[in-house]
């Protein structure tokens, strides 16, 4: 997510309406190899991570001002605007340029955020009643289709998605001279790890943070979810413990974002001992967008004390190795990035052996112009230790 600006306390306010091939230094190429290729000409507990925000596709800002005003012609032409933005960004060429990141990257293992469902149907404005669904853009559907098309097989870590919410229906107009809605859309939030098919896979486990935010809507409280997945991972001799996840971007009055996500990364580390006390220690991988600014705000320091170690600073000393972000529309004529809150965290039993931030040289851009998300990527090369 947007540091500290839009996604996702917007779609919750939304639902309340209804081996790293050559990963030296940025800008630097990475080259493709085979599935498996993490032990070739590399020490055999080596492994290649990736952390990718695919983005949702649309600035939800005019949803969050007209569901303020309560006024449903606003509701519909702000959730119009929003749903014309998310085609405007091309959703199925963004997740083919991801594709290639992940192919020219070969990670053995991608923690992924963002990853949304669009779903539209057909709506009755006397009723107000939505039928015939149909899922017009599945982000993670798109993404292994496109690396499959490529010869990448990835899947989906069965159990190790972290569901965060769906909104119901919402009422848009179908084209620009319609007079009332006849159509509506709904979006679903998840984030999600996927394994090259040749690495081995275990153990996968989710959870969800106590610490949330609510807002006040309509008289009640509205909260919205988030949470992390995890699986251990298996390549070559290399074994790890993956996590995933993804912590608040905002804030309300009285409640401050930092202060928030503190929480969520002190959850989300009790989890990790406490899985660890159950089914056995292993090296362990953070990944995600943890929207905490590196290299000193809270949640993060709280993060890297808990964890150990960041690959990127390992590996790039002095590089401030910026992943966020591109404007809403994708379109900045150049790259923008002003924070760096996408990490790949590491046990200190672990070595960070090469680091590289995706999807932010010019040459990254769709063949329509767009930036592949409004964040860019980071894929580290890790030595782990042997198994005791």
């Amino acid at each position: 997510m947007t540091g500290p600006r839009r996604h996702h306390v917007l779609i919750g306010l939304l639902a309340s309406a209804l081996a790293l091939g050559s990963a030296l230094a940025p800008g630097a190429s990475v080259h493709a190899g085979p599935p498996g290729a993490e032990a070739a000409g590399t020490p055999a507990r080596t492994a290649t991570v990736m952390t990718r925000n695919l983005y949702l596709g649309a600035e939800l800002g005019p949803v969050l001002a007209a569901l303020g005003t309560g006024n449903d012609a606003a509701i519909v032409g702000a959730a119009t605007q929003t749903w014309a933005a998310v085609q405007a960004t091309r959703p199925a060429e963004r997740m083919a340029a991801m594709a290639d990141e992940i192919v020219a990257a070969d990670p053995a293992v991608v923690g992924l955020q963002e990853v949304t469902t669009w779903t539209t149907f057909a709506y009755n404005p006397a009723t107000r009643v939505a039928s015939d669904p149909t899922v017009t853009y599945d982000f993670l559907d798109l993404l292994l289709d496109a690396l499959a098309d490529r010869g990448a097989d990835y899947r989906e870590v069965a159990g190790a998605t972290a569901h965060n919410f769906a909104s119901p229906p919402i009422p848009v107009l179908a084209s620009p001279t319609a007079t009332f809605p006849t159509r509506a859309v709904r979006l679903a939030d998840r984030d999600v790890i996927i394994a090259r098919d040749d690495v081995r896979t275990s153990n996968a486990r989710t959870g969800t943070f106590q610490a949330i935010i609510r807002f006040p809507v309509g008289g009640s409280l509205l909260p919205v979810a988030r949470g992390w997945g995890s699986a251990d991972v298996g390549v070559g001799k290399a074994s790890f413990r993956f996590v995933n996840s993804h912590l608040e971007a905002f804030g309300l009055p009285g409640l401050d974002a930092e202060q928030l996500r503190v929480a969520q990364a002190r959850e989300l580390l009790a989890a990790q001992a406490d899985l660890a006390s159950r089914i056995g220690e292993l090296p362990m991988v953070y990944v995600g967008d943890y929207n905490s600014r590196a290299p000193d705000a809270p949640a993060y320091s709280l993060l890297l004390a808990g964890v150990g170690a960041d690959a990127w600073p390992r590996t790039h000393p002095g590089d401030p190795g910026y992943t966020c972000c591109f404007d809403a529309t994708l379109t900045d004529p150049t790259d923008p990035l002003t924070s760096r809150i996408d990490l790949v965290l590491h046990g200190t039993d672990v070595k960070a052996a090469r680091a590289r931030i995706v999807g932010s040289d010019p040459d990254d851009r769709t063949a329509s112009g767009l930036w592949p998300s409004d964040h860019a990527g980071v894929v580290a090369r890790l030595v782990f230790p042997a198994r005791r």
